[in-house]
């Protein structure tokens, strides 16, 4: 979310100019676009000058908050309920559940529901939210974490993280919607298309005339076609959006995400059964596997003995984390008492969960075997570039044009530059996130790096279009 230097500093000097509430409305736009670093710097330096604003350190937390650093959002929330703004008792409350701290969450809320009751105003249902749902679906989670062994952890670019699912051939595969259908069948953005080992019967998520997302199955026709999509069934949206499906090889049990009425807040991972025609009603599949942010796509490979889930409970800008677990056929929970199972419901460190003196080596080979996360960490770039009159071209050899093709080709090799470059990322930002400081000017070069390949593609994308029209 770097900008350029120049954009950076005109702003800056504008905000310098303008009154304190007009800088607060600039910062809050800064917010909105993503550009996080540019409102924090403001937002600091109107702290100083405006030291008695309590809408500064409210809007300050939310940037620190969504740049990932939770301890300086606490810190301003805090601040800004000395100022009498009641309102960052909520905010403290979300960060209190997003940290597994629920006693602290309803105090949180509790003082929040006095304060407006002092101040004779009625409790806004959009303020609060389900917060209240939320604790106690989470307050109960606690109660069965499973115990689960997790292998590895892999962090990836949240568009393509799919491809770190190394699955055999025998658990079915996982497809971008472009390159399952070429655009020929409608699919939501984003979603990630699952067909069975056998090959007869794709699913995903389309956007319904209520502008949710549900789920479909389809079948194969001739040609390399495949049947309209049927849908599985509005139940499993909960009044919300329902994505990332994967069928077992049983063809009967289904995991998929939604964010609905039992979510612990964004996606979360869900498991129901086939029952003729239709699937039973779901039911949330609890910890650790869940967390009050982003869920899903948990697919279980029974061949290998691996499973995996995404996540982006680790607050790594434009990534997402790939757990690697071992499945087991009975659940077993971990006992309510233990003192650090807030930490094994947040995978505060997944090595934790290994038994002792057992070697897990050939299993994490097995399950990196067929994905991504071989080698160099980077996917092999495919083709799936958009042609006005003819759809998103998969194969080089589809070009009619020569020169397209060429630019095909171009395109082609600065995407595997992009995956390279973002795996290395990757790397050095949990290497950051573990205290190693001394990577942040690599970072910060790297993503400056990834800015220009970006533009490089979407430029060769434009003339591969125009070549070949």
């Amino acid at each position: 979310m770097t900008r350029r230097l120049i954009i950076f500093f005109t702003g800056l000097a504008v905000w310098l100019t303008l009154p304190a509430q007009s800088s607060i409305d600039g910062a809050r736009q800064l917010i909105e676009s993503g550009d996080l670093e540019a409102a924090i710097t403001m937002l600091q330096e109107l702290a100083t000058s405006s030291p008695k604003k309590g809408e500064v350190n409210m809007l300050l937390g939310t940037a620190l908050m969504y740049s990932g650093d939770q301890a300086g959002a606490q810190q301003q929330w805090e601040e800004a309920l000395k100022k009498k703004e009641n309102l960052a008792n909520l905010k403290l409350a979300e960060l209190a559940l997003q940290q597994y701290r629920t006693d602290d969450a309803e105090e949180y809320v509790e003082a929040y529901r006095a304060g407006l009751k002092k101040g004779k105003k009625v409790l806004a249902e959009d303020e609060s939210g389900d917060i209240d749902d939320r604790i106690s679906r989470l307050e109960a989670m606690l109660d069965r974490v499973e115990k689960l062994v997790i292998i590895d952890s892999i962090n990836v670019e949240a568009e393509i993280f799919f491809r770190q699912y190394g699955l055999a051939k025998s658990a079915g595969r996982l497809l971008s919607p472009g390159d399952a259908f070429n655009g020929s069948l409608p699919a939501a953005e984003p979603t990630v298309v699952f067909e069975t080992g056998d090959g007869r019967e794709r699913l995903w998520a389309v956007q319904n005339d209520d502008n949710n997302f549900e789920l479909v199955s389809a079948g194969p026709l001739y040609g390399g076609k495949w049947d309209a999509p049927t849908a599985l069934g509005d139940h499993l949206n909960e009044g919300g959006d329902a994505n990332y499906p994967f069928l077992m090889s049983d063809g009967m049990t289904l995991y998929f995400a939604n964010d609905g009425e039992n979510s612990l807040g964004g996606l979360d991972i869900f498991i129901t059964r086939r029952d003729g025609d239709s699937f039973l009603q779901p039911t949330n599949v609890g910890l650790p596997y869940n967390s009050p942010y982003n869920d899903y796509m948990l697919a279980i490979d029974e061949e290998k003995g691996i499973g995996w889930w995404a996540t982006d409970r680790n607050r790594i800008p434009d990534m997402v984390t790939v757990y690697v677990f071992v499945p087991s056929d009975m659940r077993v929970n971990y006992p309510n008492d233990s003192p650090d199972l807030a930490d094994r419901a947040r995978v505060s460190s997944y090595r934790d969960t290994w038994e002792e003196g057992k070697d897990y080596s050939e299993l994490i080979a097995l399950a990196r075997k067929g994905s991504a996360a071989q080698g160099s960490g980077a996917a092999t770039p495919q083709l799936a570039l958009s042609v006005p009159g003819r759809g998103t071209i998969t194969s080089l050899q589809d070009f009619k044009n020569a020169r397209a093709r060429g630019l095909a080709q171009q395109w082609l090799e600065q995407r595997g530059q992009l995956d390279r470059k973002l795996a290395e990322l990757a790397t050095l930002r949990e290497r950051y996130r573990k205290g190693d400081q001394s990577v942040a000017g690599k970072i910060t070069d790297g993503e400056a790096v990834v800015t220009a390949i970006r533009r490089q593609l979407a430029q060769l994308a434009s003339q591969v279009a125009e070549a070949e029209r």
